[in-house]
């Protein structure tokens, strides 16, 4: 598929740039149509709980704008995925990434807290923490390793962390790995 693999570089980029979303924008600095909540276009997936920190949210699909930024909507209670991309439970890694907010609460602000062993629970999926991590200075290569069509099913969780109070960048990114946890 090395036509997914050129589209998903492109996908990758704007993750990476996660860190660098002015104050209070969260993961990214270009947004995708309107604020949505938990809507319909979410529910195809089911929805995102984790327990341990509270989490209870909404997925939604979204594309890349013609930049090749990933379309992050402006909600700060749902998660986003890439349309394109590998759906929780499938072959490869499913990436979701999510807002922290420095104005009110986000859905990852506690990401970070999260330890191995945790539940993290996408639809009927269920997935065990397996690394937390905090990253400076992602480079498009390791960037790029978070996202895959291959191998056992997993999940990665991206959010910004380190918010600098006087510039309002996100100096690290979070990030945090879990594997599928069999069907009970």
């Amino acid at each position: 598929m090395p036509g997914l693999r050129r589209v998903l570089v492109v996908v990758l980029v704007a993750v990476a740039m996660l860190a660098g979303a002015p104050a209070g924008a969260g993961p990214a600095t270009t947004y995708a149509g309107s604020s949505v909540g938990s809507s319909e276009r979410s529910t195809a997936l089911g929805r995102l709980s984790i327990p341990a920190i509270g989490v209870n949210a909404g997925i939604i699909p979204v594309g890349v704008t013609r930049s090749g930024h990933l379309a992050i909507g402006r909600s700060v209670r749902d998660v986003y995925r890439w349309r394109a991309g590998v759906q929780p439970g499938q072959q490869g890694s499913a990436v979701l990434a999510g807002h922290t907010w420095s104005k009110g609460p986000g859905v990852f602000d506690d990401l970070g807290r999260l330890r191995p062993g945790n539940l993290v629970v996408v639809g009927r999926n269920r997935f065990e923490v397996t690394r937390v991590r905090r990253v400076t200075g992602l480079k498009r290569a390791a960037v790029a390793g978070l996202f895959s069509d291959r191998g056992k099913p997993r999940l990665v969780l991206i959010t910004c962390g380190d918010r600098n109070d006087l510039t309002g960048v996100y100096r690290t990114r979070i990030i945090v790995n879990a594997r599928l946890l069999p069907a009970r």
